[in-house]
């Protein structure tokens, strides 16, 4: 049975914004663990895997060591095979084909992606991606005319497409075909394009769902490979690509898209980041180089922290290429300037994204008790930063967050279970247009129909029969771990569980009963703490955003806190320190 962690605790001393938490240990099978830890695998890692639903060697061993065997064959996909062979077509015949990506890093690595893999048969295609201000998500009209203005015969559509019925109705009345790479849920009648690719089709044989776009992207690529293997076009001067080093780009798109880390994620995700690591592609050093990421220690955090963020970051920039020329980058020169572009453009976002969050949780507060979901919206607030600061609303109040920005375009994340997509799709009505998945959706609305929507969308949410079972906020942490306990042995252990995020969280430990040396607010609203216990004078944590806490807290106050254990590196060295999650001040 779970281990459910009352504490005595002040009401300032929660770094959860002022919500109550139960804190809920995670199950696991002691028989489990006692059986993984008996074939060599470190204590805490056994204890992980088991909680993890790890319950043989044969399966911790797949976990720990994924091999490219264990990916489906990609024409189990419906669509694929058709898809495959009609690009093959096209490769060969030297048709001009374009690329129609998503501005976001999924967009944008599965463009990179399959632009690298034309590029390696010689073959040139052009890209197009929207601007997110003026043109919105997916395919447009205007867009389908210029595409065809450029002499195109084959368009692909990633990350987008699969709602965009007029628009390829208009793209096959001017002569192109399509080909929709999508991860998205499935309207009720599919577009009109010469093949689509989405495992939530009807009928779809991949036994994966919940591949992102770059990760579909990555099956026809496999897939049209073999293709044009059995075709003999590897017979003579023209290499056959390896696809291995193509796979930084998939675990780019994987990880910042939030889809679950888990089965074919987990496979790709895992070969991507030793890429990464091994940082080949000129544009990915670059982006490292500027987003202080050292190359060998790169993890799924700095992905979806440092790099991830800046990529996203093009679509502010009236050319909403860059992240994509980035990637494609053969020139370090060329590369080190355009990572430069994108940084300056995601320090910009940090500080409009610093104004609405605060902003947000001003209004929040402000209403006193917490509703179903959080609902917000403002004019103007820039809507290319309301989905990060809907990430962090979640984090603080453990509420499905939807915010409405500039133009009607908003974004939402789920909290609690909640399944995003269905809840916007029971709303539909005072929408018009959305898209998204369970994790995080984006939407139009007209400013008229913001207040009925709020009163749906939290009535709805309120009615769900998964959140009525929740009745309180509750934070579930992995094991209790006491600062002695914290060496380098110990973080590099946990590290084999990477890659972390969605379906893989990074794991999450309480710290009981530890004792405060000092407290500061440091750099922009961060509470820095260093301990009384733990190696070196005293183990390190942070709590980002919680800045405030530091009055609260002096030296010789009990806290406990709920951490993960991160590795932060200063001025050349390095450092273990918690990155605090929630805390308590204990009487």
């Amino acid at each position: 049975m779970a281990t459910v962690v009352e504490a005595r605790c002040k009401e300032t001393g929660s770094s959860s914004g002022g919500v109550p938490r139960r804190w809920i240990r995670t199950e696991v099978d002691e028989r489990c663990a006692s059986m993984l830890a008996g074939i060599g695998l470190h204590p805490r890692i056994a204890r992980l895997l088991a909680a993890r639903g790890v319950t043989d060697a044969e399966t911790a061993a797949r976990y720990l060591q994924p091999q490219l065997a264990h990916l489906p064959d990609p024409f189990l996909m419906k669509g694929v095979e058709r898809a495959a062979n009609r690009l093959a077509d096209a490769m060969m015949r030297a048709e001009p084909i374009a690329l129609f990506g998503d501005y976001d890093v999924d967009g944008v690595t599965s463009s990179a992606l399959m632009a690298s893999f034309l590029g390696a048969h010689g073959v040139e295609a052009r890209v197009y991606i929207p601007k997110r201000l003026t043109e919105g998500y997916g395919l447009n009209r205007d867009a389908v005319e210029t595409v065809a203005g450029w002499g195109t015969r084959l368009l692909i559509t990633l990350d987008c497409g699969i709602t965009a019925a007029d628009e390829i109705e208009r793209a096959n009345g001017l002569g192109l075909d399509v080909i929709v790479v999508d991860h998205h849920k499935c309207p009720p009648e599919l577009p009109p394009a010469y093949a689509t690719l989405n495992p939530h089709q009807d009928d779809c044989g991949y036994p994966d769902k919940v591949l992102a776009a770059v990760g579909v992207c990555f099956n026809l690529v496999i897939a049209t490979r073999k293709v044009l293997r059995d075709r003999g076009v590897y017979s003579g001067d023209q290499a056959e690509p390896n696809l291995r080093r193509m796979m930084d780009l998939v675990a780019l798109g994987t990880i910042a898209d939030m889809v679950p880390l888990t089965g074919v994620n987990r496979v790709v995700t895992w070969f991507g980041m030793s890429e990464l690591r091994a940082a080949r592609r000129p544009g990915v050093r670059a982006l490292m180089d500027v987003s202080r990421v050292r190359a060998a220690r790169c993890g799924s955090t700095d992905v979806g922290f440092r790099l991830g963020p800046r990529i996203n970051a093009a679509g502010r920039l009236d050319d909403a290429t860059v992240g994509v020329r980035l990637l494609l980058s053969e020139q370090m020169a060329q590369a080190r300037q355009l990572a430069e572009t994108l940084d300056v453009a995601n320090g910009n976002r940090q500080r409009i994204e610093a104004d609405v969050y605060y902003e947000a949780v001003r209004r929040v507060d402000q209403a006193g008790a917490l509703p179903e979901a959080i609902v917000l919206a403002d004019p103007e607030w820039h809507p290319g930063v309301v989905g990060i600061v809907c990430s962090k609303l979640v984090e603080r109040y453990d509420r499905p967050a939807v915010l409405i920005g500039e133009g009607g375009r908003g974004s939402a994340r789920t909290a609690r279970g909640l399944h995003l997509y269905n809840a916007l799709n029971d709303c539909r009505d005072h929408l018009s247009k959305f898209g998204g998945h369970r994790a995080a959706a984006g939407f139009r609305i007209p400013s008229p129909n913001i207040e009925s929507f709020t009163a749906a969308f939290v009535a709805r949410v309120g009615s769900d029969p998964d959140w009525g079972r929740a009745t309180e906020s509750t934070l579930i942490y992995d094991d209790d771990i006491t600062p002695d306990e914290i060496d380098r042995e110990c973080f590099f252990a946990i590290r084999q569980l990477e890659p972390f995020g969605t379906g893989n969280p990074q794991p999450l430990f309480r710290v009981p009963a530890a004792r405060v040396k000092r407290a500061a607010r440091v750099g922009n609203d961060h509470l820095k703490l260093r301990l009384e216990e733990g190696r070196f004078g005293g183990l390190e944590a942070i709590a980002f955003k919680r800045g405030e806490l530091s009055g609260q807290l002096s030296p010789g106050d009990a806290i406990e806190l709920a951490a993960h254990l991160d590795l932060n590196e200063f001025a050349g060295l390095e450092s273990l320190q918690l990155r605090v999650r929630d805390l308590r001040s204990l009487y």
